[in-house]
């Protein structure tokens, strides 16, 4: 193996090694992540983690108590709504830099997006890798040394 092979093989290890440290870090701040919605009059405040589950659900007035039931009921609903709004919007903010171009994070967070739209149509294999798999073809091809 050439000086120049073994150097781009050393850089293209770097770089996995940084993709690795960010996906980490991504990870344990997705882990993290919650988002707290309040409603416009504060009658309820509403956090939620980053499944979308509740955390915490309070409210900070008492102007609740003056609700009817059934608007009460409409706005915790909507509070919980913008707080996993919000939840998805920061997920979707954390990965869209490790998506291919072109991909909507915001929608392969909620699903909308197939799992083909993330493969890419030509082969993203760093130059070095494509050399060095054509290499090993060729020796396959040709046989064991005699």
């Amino acid at each position: 193996m050439s000086e120049v092979d073994r150097s781009r093989i050393e850089m293209l290890r770097e770089e996995a090694e940084r993709h690795r440290a960010n996906l980490a870090e991504m990870q344990q701040r997705l882990s993290e992540l919650s988002a707290t919605a309040v409603s416009p009059r504060k009658e309820v405040s509403v956090t939620v983690g980053n499944q979308g589950v509740i955390k915490d659900l309070h409210f900070p007035t008492s102007a609740y108590r003056k609700l009817p039931k059934k608007e009460l009921a409409e706005l915790i609903t909507n509070t919980i709504a913008e707080a996993r709004e919000k939840a998805t919007a920061e997920i979707a903010g954390m990965v869209a830099p490790n998506l291919p171009a072109g991909i909507d994070a915001k929608a392969m967070v909620n699903g909308d997006i197939s799992a083909e739209a993330l493969v890419p149509g030509e082969s993203r294999m760093p130059q070095v890798f494509e050399e060095l798999r054509r290499r090993r073809a060729e020796i396959i091809e040709r046989g064991p040394a005699r």
